[in-house]
Order: structure tokens, then C-alpha cells, then sequence
């Protein structure tokens, strides 16, 4: 995507041309970027997955009555390719950039008021089945079963980490080995809406306070702990502390075996980040990977495999 084509955009919605363009390098599927008009800002999000588009507008619609602060939209493109639509924009940075400068009460704070969102998207009428779907009507990504979905992730770790020949595949065996062990756990989940990726990003914070849930391309029906595990393993990848989940964790209330599927959950998206070590994303080139960072996710690999099996 270029700044030409997000000016044709402007042009067409705004119907004028943006006084600046500012890339966000968010996003594994799509291209974002704030545009200024005038005195306001707004965000113009694009790509070539038009299911990647339909789906955020879609559920920005569905929970737009929830009382959960999200980004309004403005004008949607879904018929011809780069499909974009246009939206309000919401002052702020994602959680993950700011982590480190904010304090334990700020930090309780904003994990109070996520976990206020997740209980309010959870309003949300249950799906026919489980994973992250574009709508409810989407059947190409749902599943019988939360196992399946878990293990549909775990697959797609392995496949990621066979293309991009970074880390060993002997980790994701000793993970899918661990499965068998969480059967009636599983069992017991109900297809639930959660925001499973509101984690270190697409929660924004301003002046240390969450100020916006952003990146709706999908919700999750499923196990909500499965957020929890991907705010942990960003944290930890990171090397940052892990206040904000303790924090979360205090007010969802958590059982003890959902503390136990949570060291899994963190094992799974440890061998995911593995996975997307050498993948390119939205950007030019992949970003190269240290050996310090290698030898990082290892360690946190081996330390929560010993806390599970």
C-alpha cells in the first residue's frame, strides 16, 4: 500500500486531500494509517482481504451499543480491491509501548476497566460453534470445540515455524502432548465472545488511562483465559513485569484449573511467537531475530513447560 492510494481514499470519503499521513506498522493482515484533515485526525485501514475489512466493520456495528470505547466508523469500501474503510480516531498508545512507564496503579486500573469490556462483549449473543469469526454467520472459521480451536493454533505453529526455520520443531510436540490432559476442561467451555486480542496492543492508553479497544477484525467465542495467555507470553517476550496480570487475573476472579490451563495457554503462544520469528507481516523484510531473543523464547518455553506437565 502506498500514500497514493490512501490520498485516493481521502479524496473519496473526505473529499479532500489528508495535510498528513502517518503509517502505524500495527497489524498482521492490514495497513493503517492516521490521516490529518484540517484540525482532526482520523484512520484509514486497508487490504486486500476484503473478509479482513467486512469482519471489523461488522462487529464495530455489533458492539457499538455496549458502551465499550471503540472507533466509529465513517465510510466502508468492500467492493473493489484495496477494500478500506474510514473511522473516528482515538487518542493513544498501544499498552505494550507504555507499559514500562506506567505505575502499579495505573496498571490495576486499566486491567479493572478491560476486564469491565470483556464482561460487557460477552452481552453478545453466543456463537453456533468456536474460534474467531468474522460474523456470526462466518462457518469457514469455526469449529465444533475450543479443543479444536487450540489445536488448530498449535498446527499453525508448527507450520509457521517448519517456513521460517528459526526455532527447532521439537517444541511443538512436547505442547500437543499436553492436550489430552485439559479434555474436560476444555469440555466445560461455552462459545463465549471475548476480545482475545486485546492484549499489549489494540488496548490504547492515554495520559495512563485505557482510552480505546481498536482492531476488531474478529471476536473470539471461546475460553476468555486464552487472552490472558497471549498478554502473559507479550509481556514476558518483552522481558517486562508482569503486574498487569496479576491484575487481570484478581478481577476475573480465576479458578485453580483455570490457572493451570493458563501456564498451557502461555506454552501455545510461546511456540506461536517461535512461529512468526522470519515472517514478514505487513513490512518489506522480516525482522531479524538475535540470539539473545532465540534463546529468550526458549527459556520461557522451558520454564512454563516444566509448570504444566
Amino acid at each position: 500500500m502506498t500514500e497514493e492510494i490512501v490520498n485516493k481514499i481521502c479524496k473519496e470519503v473526505f473529499h479532500t486531500q489528508p495535510t498528513e499521513i502517518t503509517r502505524n506498522n500495527v497489524g498482521l493482515a492490514g495497513y493503517v494509517y492516521t490521516v490529518q484533515i484540517n484540525n482532526d485526525k482520523y484512520v484509514v485501514k486497508t487490504s486486500d482481504d476484503k473478509n479482513l475489512i467486512s469482519g471489523s466493520t461488522y462487529w464495530l456495528d455489533k458492539i457499538k451499543d455496549l458502551d465499550i470505547p471503540i472507533p466509529k466508523v465513517i465510510s466502508v469500501n468492500t467492493s473493489t480491491s484495496p477494500y478500506y474503510f474510514a473511522m473516528t480516531f482515538i487518542p493513544g498508545k498501544d499498552l505494550g509501548l507504555v507499559y514500562k512507564s506506567l505505575s502499579k496503579k495505573e496498571k490495576k486500573a486499566i486491567a479493572k476497566k478491560l476486564i469491565s469490556y470483556q464482561k460487557k462483549i460477552k452481552k453478545l449473543p453466543m456463537a453456533k460453534g468456536f474460534g474467531s469469526l468474522n460474523s456470526f454467520e462466518d462457518k469457514e472459521n469455526l469449529f465444533t470445540s475450543w479443543e479444536e480451536v487450540v489445536l488448530n493454533d498449535i498446527k499453525r505453529a508448527e507450520d509457521g515455524i517448519k517456513a521460517n526455520k528459526i526455532f527447532s520443531t521439537e517444541y511443538v510436540p512436547k505442547v500437543r502432548e499436553l492436550i489430552p490432559g485439559f479434555k474436560n476442561y476444555f469440555s466445560t467451555i461455552r462459545p463465549e465472545a471475548f476480545l482475545d486480542d486485546a492484549t499489549t496492543k489494540n488496548v490504547l492508553i492515554h495520559e495512563g488511562k485505557l482510552s480505546g479497544i481498536i482492531d476488531l477484525d474478529w471476536i473470539t467465542f471461546g475460553d476468555q483465559v486464552y487472552f490472558l495467555g497471549l498478554t502473559t507470553m507479550a509481556l514476558l517476550s518483552m522481558q517486562a513485569d508482569l503486574d498487569y496480570v496479576e491484575y487481570l487475573k484478581e478481577e476475573m476472579n480465576m479458578t485453580q484449573s483455570q490457572e493451570k490451563v493458563l501456564n498451557l495457554y502461555i506454552l501455545i503462544f510461546c511456540i506461536i511467537f517461535m512461529s512468526e520469528k522470519g515472517t514478514c507481516f505487513n513490512q518489506n523484510e522480516p525482522v531479524p531475530v538475535t540470539e539473545q531473543e532465540k534463546n529468550h523464547l526458549i527459556k520461557i518455553f522451558e520454564k512454563y513447560f516444566e509448570e504444566v506437565k
